[in-house]
């Protein structure tokens, strides 16, 4: 009884490990778009490589340029509305570097699956993929043709499948697009060390790509925390802080409990 104790005990310490989908991304990589956050420990997401882009932290950190807006177009208009100027041309200079593709083609909050080729393989539906089930649908082609996510999986895990690369018409960009190449994004680890986003996608059978902003300044300790003998104020502002969090942490939940069969404590 006592060992029967202990090991439901450490399941409910490290994370569930049932429901797991028979076919998994080999690989599963997430591109946090902004700084790393101190107060966020990413190695409770074991079966996840965590990359950064530092220098678009101003950006994504100002919650009144972004909201919920996923393209270049939006982004800039929410900017510009509520920032001044100053802050716009700071800002702005870092859409000339490596990772203006992240705004020109929306890859906040987006996800996809690549061959072991780095060739994208499917792209989720929709602009927030919840990973609810391996019945998740991504588009296959460029035809808009979809398939469940455990049915491509199933197909690179399994059989190795690669994509055909497509034809691409001159003037054309079909990067991030189904059977082609994406472009060229530079990351940093967690060490700060700078990668190549398209080399990261080599070289393994299935691996899925998810995109998406963690407020890299917000604490979300202390609005977990009682709020007995604190200022309402203070307290009420770092229970919202604790909410931005989670809701933008709640796809990596997901994938480590409903692709990888971990639920993890939040």
């Amino acid at each position: 009884m006592k060992k029967i104790t202990l090991l439901l005990t450490a399941l409910f310490l490290f994370g569930v490990t049932f429901g797991q989908m028979k076919y998994v991304p080999t690989k599963t990589i997430i591109v946090i778009l902004g700084a790393q956050n101190p107060h966020i420990d990413y190695t409770r997401f074991s079966d996840i490589e965590f990359y950064f882009t530092p220098e678009l932290d101003n950006l994504y950190n100002d919650a009144k340029s972004l909201s919920d807006a996923t393209g270049m177009k939006d982004a800039m208009k929410l900017f510009k509305k509520n920032t001044s100027a100053s802050k716009q041309q700071e800002v702005l200079n870092a859409y000339n570097g490596p990772n203006d593709v992240i705004f020109k083609k929306g890859l906040n909050k987006t996800s996809y699956l690549f061959d072991k080729e780095g060739t994208v393989y499917g792209k989720f539906w929709g602009a927030n993929p919840e990973f609810i089930s391996g019945d998740s649908y991504l588009v296959k082609n460029r035809s808009q043709d979809s398939e469940t996510l455990k049915g491509l999986l199933k197909e690179l895990v399994k059989k190795e499948d690669t994509r055909k690369l497509g034809k691409i018409k001159k003037g054309k960009d079909y990067s991030w697009q189904p059977g082609y190449k994406p472009t060229s994004i530079t990351v940093v680890d967690k060490d700060g060390n700078n990668k190549e986003l398209i080399n990261l996608l080599k070289g393994n059978a299935a691996t899925l790509l998810y995109c998406v902003h963690v407020n890299s300044k917000f604490d979300p300790v202390p609005g977990k925390e009682s709020g007995e003998g604190k200022d309402p104020d203070k307290y009420n502002e770092d229970v919202a802080k604790t909410m931005v969090i989670d809701k933008q942490l709640k796809p990596i939940y997901d994938i480590e409990e409903n692709i990888y069969g971990k639920k993890l404590n939040k």
